[in-house]
């Protein structure tokens, strides 16, 4: 199982004190579950290949279709200059609509005659399909179109997608053609109805006019024109009037003080009275000639000064009809004004009547205007759409026609494969994180350490990872004691002697469950021990599995444990006395699995301090904690009790709960070995076991 710490270094961090970015535990991560991730992906990749090869394939063509600016809509007679603009903004899109619709989608099955024997229902699904495999796309922000089709085989997509770009081009002309005609009846309907409505509104206008005498000339009302003419006239009347009366009192008041009527202004102006005056002048210049040369009586001068007075009465009389004339004048312009004023007052009231009228005269003015501006917008349509009538220009038009594909876009098998690698990769990868969170076995001693709360002794390889040759574990020890595989068992004896500083002469081993390599470790160690000079006795006290006994082969005939516990043998130890090695072991006969009585009991103690005397080391082999009562009364007569552990095989929990049952108190736990460890993959886990770096020193056991 992994530690905390080593769940933190698969991300890459580094550990506590250390300033730089370490990768090594993320890359041993995935060396050693490259096998489940190689695995995940090739198997995803091989699903996704048989996938993409039983598959139905799909082949697309390809056509291109152009826009241009010749679209015409109802009432454009030609393109516009913001034509570009509003193909840009407007139709692009709506063209890629029309070329995916229902409409098209029947159109091409028309053309291509392939819905004549099918029945409605199967039509419809027909055409859903079609419409289905079609589609349109804007190349960027050009104004072409590109049309594809996915069909079953390569030929059926071609003729598919070409016959979409015939039918789009000539549906854009047909349609104009169709909408120009449909406007051009809808405007002449319209029209009918619209000059009937505005000469209605015209002559309900004039009607009204008439009626309400509102009939007017350059944009006014009569009674307006009259008052304007009154207005004028009255003034001028006005003035008259004043000049004329001025022009009789100026008359009189010089007639009042005294004149003759000489100075009167229409006087000197009179013609009659200025040839009156002549005369006068004449015949006074005779009578005073006359008179110095005749007398008073001459009948000249008396005729003549009758003359004279005759001419003067003809002055005064005429000074008189000029004075009278003024005054007759005067009146007349009196009573002009008069009139004048009484006919304005007429035409005012008259207006004040043709206001009051003119409110509805302003509604029948707008209704006729506005019926009239209709009728000229309708006609003006009706105008242009007749002058384009045969003016239709296609709005789109075939760029390229689709081409025979020669590879199906459906299953794509690169493409396909890719995502599978990634996919398998990832969920390879994904399957390894959740492998590495759900494993509780041991691996590394880092684990054991901070899982257990116990010392790390040693690390026993597996044989087959270092390269023996030899079958079995006390063969290697034996015949090769220069090997790593030696080495591990005198290491784990160093780690026991330094953690119990020498002084443990009663060696227990243990394991939490059955298969974890207890009885190869007891009899390797062992046989190091008598190797180092150490007279040692090797005891087998695991009555259910003998496992001393069938390991190293020992006859039935030699005396067992629990023969000498019972008092049935005895032990003979002189040969102990010599300095040969020594390597004795004391195994279990068949028939003694019910003697556990006898090893929790006093003999089995009284056993060990007999042969504390006789022995340098006592290896006991026990049974298995978690299985086993016994195992621990055992134990705690050990000086040291190691306890195995198969590497990546036993379960952290499983072994915490064994220690659990040897308490401290009781049982004198010195660690934890590590059993069947693959040197060949230990390398892909942490870097605190010597093991890890067995590639370095590996020539030391050449």
């Amino acid at each position: 199982m992994t530690s905390s710490r080593d769940l933190a270094h698969l991300g890459g961090s580094s550990g506590p004190g250390e300033d730089r970015l370490d990768l090594s535990e993320s890359f041993s991560f995935f060396r050693r579950h490259a096998v489940l991730i190689l695995a995940t992906t090739v198997a995803i990749m091989a699903i996704v290949l048989i996938a993409s090869l039983i598959l139905p394939k799909t082949y697309r063509a390809r056509s291109a279709v152009m826009l241009t600016n010749n679209a015409s809509a109802a009432g454009q007679t030609a393109a516009t200059q913001n034509g570009q603009a509003a193909i840009s903004n407007q139709l692009v899109e709506t063209q890629s609509e029309v070329i995916e619709s229902r409409d098209m989608a029947e159109r091409v099955v028309t053309a291509l005659d392939l819905g004549a024997k099918l029945s409605p229902a199967a039509k419809e699904d027909l055409l859903s399909d079609i419409q289905r495999r079609v589609s349109a796309t804007r190349s960027g922000e050009s104004y072409a179109l590109s049309i594809s089709y996915d069909a079953a085989s390569p030929g059926d997509a071609v003729r598919m997608a070409n016959a979409f770009a015939t039918q789009f081009t000539q549906w854009q002309l047909r349609s104009d053609q169709a909408r120009n005609d449909e406007a051009r009846r809808d405007t002449e309907l319209q029209l009918e109805a619209l000059r009937a409505q505005a000469q209605k509104d015209t002559e309900a206008l004039q009607r009204y006019r008439v009626a309400n005498n509102l009939l007017s000339t350059s944009g006014s009302s009569l009674t307006e024109q009259e008052i304007s003419n009154f207005n004028q006239q009255v003034a001028a009347a006005k003035a008259q009037a004043v000049e004329d009366q001025a022009r009789l009192d100026t008359a009189l008041a010089q007639l009042r003080s005294g004149s003759n009527g000489d100075d009167v202004g229409e006087a000197l102006g009179s013609t009659v009275i200025s040839n009156l005056r002549s005369q006068e002048s004449e015949l006074a210049g005779q009578v005073a000639n006359m008179s110095s040369r005749y007398g008073a009586n001459h009948p000249e001068l008396i005729r003549t000064r009758s003359q004279l007075d005759q001419v003067r009465q003809q002055i005064q009389a005429e000074i008189g009809r000029v004075v009278s004339n003024l005054k007759a004048k005067a009146d007349v312009s009196s009573q002009r004004l008069g009139s004048l004023t009484t006919s304005l007052g007429g035409a005012r009231s008259k207006l004040s009547q043709n206001n009051v009228a003119m409110v509805g005269l302003s509604e029948l003015e707008r209704n006729s205007e506005a019926s009239q501006a209709i009728y000229e917008t309708y006609l003006n349509s009706y105008k242009q759409l007749l002058a384009a009538r045969g003016s239709e220009r296609p709005s789109a038009v075939i760029l390229t026609l689709a081409s025979m594909p020669k590879n199906p876009v459906s299953p794509n098998l690169k493409l396909n494969l890719a995502l599978a690698a990634v996919i398998g990769l990832g969920l390879g990868i994904l399957g390894a994180y959740i492998a590495e969170a759900m494993f509780h076995g041991l691996t590394t001693p880092d684990e054991i350490e901070s899982l257990t709360g116990q010392q790390f002794l040693s690390s026993i390889p597996l044989l087959s990872s270092i390269g023996s040759s030899k079958v079995g574990a006390m063969a290697a020890v034996r015949e090769e004691p220069s090997s790593i595989f030696t080495e591990a068992f005198r290491s784990l004896g160093t780690s026991v002697d330094m953690a119990t500083n020498g002084t443990a002469q009663v060696v227990a081993i243990t394991s939490a469950l059955p298969g974890e390599g207890k009885t190869v470790i007891s009899c390797c160690l062992s046989h190091i021990y008598a190797t180092s000079g150490l007279k040692t006795i090797l005891i087998d006290c695991d009555l259910r599995r003998h496992g001393i006994s069938r390991l190293l082969k020992i006859d039935d005939k030699q005396s067992g444990l629990v023969e000498v516990l019972e008092g049935k043998a005895k032990l003979n130890f002189t040969s102990l006395h010599s300095d040969d090695y020594v390597f004795w072991t004391l195994p279990l006969l068949p028939g003694s699995e019910d003697a556990e009585h006898l090893l929790a009991g006093p003999e089995f103690t009284a056993l060990l301090d007999k042969l504390r005397t006789q022995f340098d080391r006592i290896v006991l082999d026990l049974p298995p904690v978690l299985p086993i009562a016994y195992t621990r009364t055992l134990a705690s007569r050990a000086d040291a009790t190691i306890v195995a552990a198969h590497w990546r095989k036993t379960s952290a929990f499983a072994l915490r709960a064994a220690l659990r049952r040897l308490p401290e108190d009781h049982v004198r736990v010195v660690g934890v070995a590590l059993n069947q460890v693959d040197l060949r993959r230990r390398a892909y886990f942490g870097r605190y076991d010597p093991a890890y770096y067995y590639k370095q020193y590996r020539e030391y056991y050449a």
